[in-house]
């Protein structure tokens, strides 16, 4: 073996690493030598035969439908004709294999469509799509797909619910850039975190050129299994173009819903959609277009009918290019003016962007009720794949908005639980360990609140806000504050600044948004000149009003 200088390495270590090569391995009881693996490193497979098609399925992902409790899309690759592309389901049972379903079980579906996509490597890759209609709400089912004979594995997967249910669901942003390597344990450890999660959001640049077959079949492999079992709702970046032209892959992998905005089949079919699950409504929106100023406005309308109109009581949009960017040079005005003040208006939840290769996330300024509450919608950038830039918040406070968190050099995936009454939001390095989070409550009036994760920092400290500081001897004061559980109990105390003494006032509960207002009138203890805090203590929290002087 040739000796490499390599001038990193010490005079001290190299020699020891000498010593280590030239040293018999015990392996596995066997002493090998590392010339036993021959002189000349392994020649590197070439991206054609790894990502080859054949007629054994692959590439299988399921695509959501507006119907998503009574019917199921689901698309694949293979080499199969029109007449022999097909799909069987059946009620997912107990048993498969020398377990033969019951006569009628199964049912076969033949495709409704196939496409071929005329690859970079030289050879066609043929996408099938099929849609299962007539399903029952919350039932599990069994599919496979095939040509008849050339099947692939059964997978699982279970129709929405009929009604607002609760169920989580995965974000990512951009995965783009080492697809094959360092993306996959992002994709592993969220499905690892959320197994039983019903939607994949990706925000964009799902891949880094548009037309790659290779790049395409990283994408999928990443996933692996996980896809032909969770349902996907993608919106395309920039990366998903080349040459103002959308990927020659993104309609026959990603038959989404064609209920976009009217008039602009070309530039936003498939590209923004929208459906509606157990109570939440996503909307996907294409951002690609915001410098096309007919189309931008045709679908700036679009959004906002779909947000007036609508019966869901949580609503989560996502796109690429984000209202508040975090990326040093990086800003988009067009967006910013044309959609926030709708998600402001209408109450969007959740707005998942991609774009930035960094992580930000925050509300507008002007919702801020403490340290760590706010009261509006929740924007956020994120980033799953191994390319990175730095952080810059500066677009963020130029614009009014607050960055409550933000992250560089960090891979990262969401993790969103939904109930009847919060949504859990939570973000994760491609290790398992949080960085942040947040719980956005809302009541029946639509009143909102939106909570980060507790750290000690936010939980201790001046929080409480009061309605005057001033206050005469037995004059009434009313305190406010936030970042409780629902009904959480609040003992409330009047403490005097200099002896540090407490003096009982009373309990109060958080409301269910976790908010807590009480008035109450001084003690006969607050005399005149003396000064006093007012102390929320509870299992939760222990926070504090600004000082309180009382007069005559």
């Amino acid at each position: 073996m040739s000796d490499v200088k390599r001038p990193w390495i010490t005079g001290s270590r190299r020699a020891r690493l000498a010593a280590v090569g030239a040293a018999a391995m015990l392996v596995g009881g066997f002493a090998l030598s590392p010339v036993a693996f021959g002189d000349a490193a392994p020649g590197k497979y070439p991206a054609a035969e790894i990502h080859r098609p054949s007629p054994m399925p692959d590439r299988i992902i399921l695509i959501p439908t507006t119907n998503p409790a009574t019917s199921q899309r689901v698309s694949w690759r293979a080499e199969a004709t029109p007449e022999w592309a097909q799909a069987e389901i059946l009620e997912a049972p107990a048993a498969l294999g020398q377990v033969v379903p019951a006569a009628g079980a199964v049912s076969v579906v033949k495709a409704n469509s196939t496409k071929s996509v005329n690859t970079s490597l030289g050879y066609a890759s043929t996408y099938h799509a099929v849609e299962f209609v007539g399903l029952k709400p919350g039932t599990r089912y069994t599919y496979r797909v095939g040509d008849g004979t050339n099947w692939s594995p059964w997978t699982d997967f279970t129709t929405a619910s009929a009604d607002a249910q609760p169920f989580s669901f995965i974000y990512y942003g951009d995965a783009q850039n080492y697809l094959d390597s360092a993306l996959p344990r992002v994709f592993r450890q969220a499905f690892a975190d959320r197994p039983q999660a019903k939607m994949i959001v990706n925000a964009g640049d799902l891949i880094d050129s548009a037309n790659s077959e290779e790049q395409w079949g990283q994408w999928y492999q990443a996933g692996g299994f996980i896809d032909g079992q969770i349902n996907n709702i993608s919106i395309p970046g920039n990366h998903e173009y080349s040459g103002g032209a959308l990927s020659s892959f993104w309609a026959p992998q990603f038959p989404y819903p064609d209920n976009g905005p009217a008039g602009w089949p070309a530039e936003l079919a498939k590209t923004a959609y929208t459906l509606d699950y157990q109570g939440v409504r996503f909307i996907g929106l294409n951002t690609n277009v915001q410098g096309i100023p007919d189309i931008m406005a045709a679908q700036t309308a679009w959004l906002e009918g779909l947000l007036k109109n609508n019966p869901n009581k949580w609503t989560v949009v996502t796109f690429h290019h984000p209202v508040y960017s975090t990326a040093e040079g990086r800003n988009n005005p067009v967006v910013r003016a044309q959609w926030g003040p709708l998600f402001e208006k209408y109450g969007v939840d959740l707005v998942l962007q991609g774009h930035d290769h960094t992580y930000g996330r925050g509300s507008v300024a002007s919702s801020r009720r403490s340290l760590s509450v706010h009261d509006s919608t929740v924007y956020a950038v994120s980033v799953s794949g191994g390319k990175m830039y730095d952080v810059d918040g500066s677009v963020w406070t130029d614009n009014d908005a607050d960055i409550m968190s933000e992250a560089e050099d960090k891979q990262l995936y969401q993790l969103v639980d939904v109930t009847a009454d919060s949504i859990r939001y939570e973000a994760r390095y491609a290790n398992g360990q949080r960085h942040d989070g947040v719980i956005i409550r809302k009541n029946a009036a639509g009143e909102r609140t939106v909570n980060e994760l507790r750290t000690r920092e936010n939980t201790t400290g001046e929080q409480v806000t009061v309605n005057k500081t001033i206050v005469e001897a037995k004059g009434k004061v009313k305190v406010s504050a936030f970042g409780y559980d629902p009904g959480e109990e609040v003992t409330v105390y009047l403490r005097n600044t200099r002896s540090g003494a407490p003096v009982f006032i009373g309990y109060r509960k958080a409301d269910e948004l976790g908010r807590l207002t009480y008035s109450f009138a001084l003690p006969p203890s607050a005399k005149k000149n003396s000064t006093h805090v007012v102390f929320l203590d509870s299992e939760n929290q222990q926070i504090t009003s600004p000082v309180i002087t009382v007069t005559k």
